[in-house]
């Protein structure tokens, strides 16, 4: 609890707090003053560099840079892109016109950065501090930066993931939503013992997007480059490919690719037969559900005025799991009886063909094939979001559902047995090695505790029991330091 003005001092001098410790508590950061009389020293200057562009360069270098910087994909600038944080920055103080940029004045193609040329012209008339900052940002690569530890609201301590640099960064908005591991693609520029961003990526990159930039420092190691600050610039456009893609990945992801448990594109199939006798159909069919009784299976079927057997369901099971190896068995489909009509509703085209397959075999002419139905997972999802109502009904009873003790014990069995074989799989993001053979080696390792701190975040947020143990446990087997 926050000491109040009259309370004796926590320090033990025996002083109110007011008089004894009060003042040094409430002071001012030294370093958040130099940020914010840097802030001061620097507003207005984007403008004049993007005023001194156009009258240097021409109006069309934006656009020349723009294509540059996106590699012609993009299509034309746009003030309102995302990347305007990077851009910008970018432009003024690292691209060069180049003599082919036939759009751009000839006086400075091939020459300085916009800032260089700034710097040449007007330099003299600017504050010491001011030209000292541009200047320093000019040195300064562009590179990616890991969160080591945070502040939030006050900066954060980062590690360039291509040098191994460390700084302690002051930043007011960068750092308020940061947590160990984010990256950010920034400029780490210091002056006066102050470091600070400038050019900061729009988007916090998570700890998962750390392959390609591991990729890009392995090739670089293996050609025995020293990282350098101006190894950086000449890995520039590598860089900002690494940049461009994790960043739209997160700005604009992709639809995900729903998959069943075999690893199948998700795709409903409803596949319905004519059938001579639904006890036939039952006798025949039975076995796919690996050895349950009749008693169980029918205990909530129908029948008719005679007795016989109307309307059966049950589920098609298959044991084991390609994927998930502690399964015992997989649902595959479900099998509904009715009358003279047979349908098997199963959620992929591989397993609605394996069905049509072993019908033949199982059912041998008592059942005709009539018709398919194929629904894709867009239309099931739209069709399931067009009742809110019933979304916000079914989301409150599985929260509460999963909250109950006994519920949570399974989920916590269930996760235990997944994170021990996940530590033996072959995982695509370890280049089709298994986490326990990655972390033999330094980028691997580095990539396994990415992606496992990831994960750990991903648990967090989804299951509502504590994982602590769970992950200490996993951590240990694979030889990781404990998180932090």
């Amino acid at each position: 609890m926050k000491a109040g003005r009259n309370d004796p001092c926590s320090c033990g001098s025996g002083k109110k707090y007011k008089h004894c410790c009060l003042a040094a508590d409430t002071a001012p950061d030294p370093a958040d003053l130099e940020w914010r009389r840097l802030r001061q020293l620097l507003d207005g200057q984007p403008v004049r560099l993007l005023r001194f562009a156009d009258e240097t360069f021409g109006k069309a270098a934006l656009a020349e840079a723009w294509e540059d910087f996106t590699g012609s994909i993009e299509g034309p600038f746009d003030p309102e892109t995302p990347h305007i944080g990077v851009f910008m920055p970018w432009f003024y103080f690292n691209w060069r016109a180049e003599p082919t940029d036939a759009h751009v004045e000839p006086v400075v193609a091939g020459g300085p950065t916009v800032a260089g040329a700034y710097l040449q012209k007007k330099g003299g008339q600017l504050d010491p501090r001011e030209r000292r900052y541009l200047e320093a940002v000019i040195d300064a690569p562009f590179s990616f930066h890991e969160v080591v530890t945070c502040q939030p609201g006050r900066g954060f301590v980062l590690r360039d993931i291509l040098t191994g640099a460390e700084h302690d960064v002051t930043e007011h908005m960068g750092s308020a939503n940061a947590q160990r591991a984010d990256i950010l693609f920034a400029k780490i520029v210091a002056l006066d013992g102050l470091a600070v961003l400038d050019g900061c990526s729009p988007v916090l990159i998570p700890p998962d997007g750390k392959g390609p930039i591991l990729d890009l420092r392995r090739r670089m190691r293996s050609r025995g480059e020293l990282f350098a600050a101006e190894l950086l610039k000449a890995h520039e456009y590598d860089l900002l490919d690494i940049y461009y893609d994790l960043a739209e990945a997160i700005l604009n992801p992709a639809p995900p690719e729903l998959r069943n448990t075999d690893g199948d594109p998700l795709c409903f199939h409803k596949i319905v037969y004519d059938i001579d006798s639904p006890q036939a159909a039952f006798d025949a069919l039975k076995g796919l559900t690996l050895g349950a009784d009749d008693e169980e299976l029918l205990a909530d079927a129908e029948r008719d005025a005679a007795g016989a057997l109307h309307k059966a369901e049950f589920s098609w099971h298959r044991r084991g799991n390609r994927i998930h190896k502690h399964w015992n068995n997989t649902i595959l489909g479900r099998i509904a009886i009715e009358g003279a009509r047979l349908t098997v509703e199963v959620n992929s085209e591989k397993r609605a063909q394996k069905f049509q397959s072993l019908a033949k075999k199982l059912l041998k002419g008592q059942a005709r094939y009539r018709t398919t139905t194929i629904e894709s997972t867009e239309t099931m999802l739209e069709r399931a979001t067009e009742d809110s109502e019933t979304a916000r009904i079914r989301d409150r009873e599985q929260e509460e559902l999963a909250a109950q003790p006994e519920v949570q014990a399974l989920l916590a069995q269930e996760l235990n047995a997944h994170y021990e074989n996940w530590v033996t799989e072959k995982i695509p993001a370890l280049g089709g090695k298994t986490p326990l053979q990655a972390v033999k080696d330094p980028e691997g390792r580095e990539m396994v505790e990415a992606l496992l701190t990831q994960q750990e975040r991903d648990a967090r947020r989804n299951f509502p029991m504590p994982l602590e143990t769970l992950f200490q446990r996993l951590r240990a087997r694979l030889g990781l330091p404990t998180s932090g």
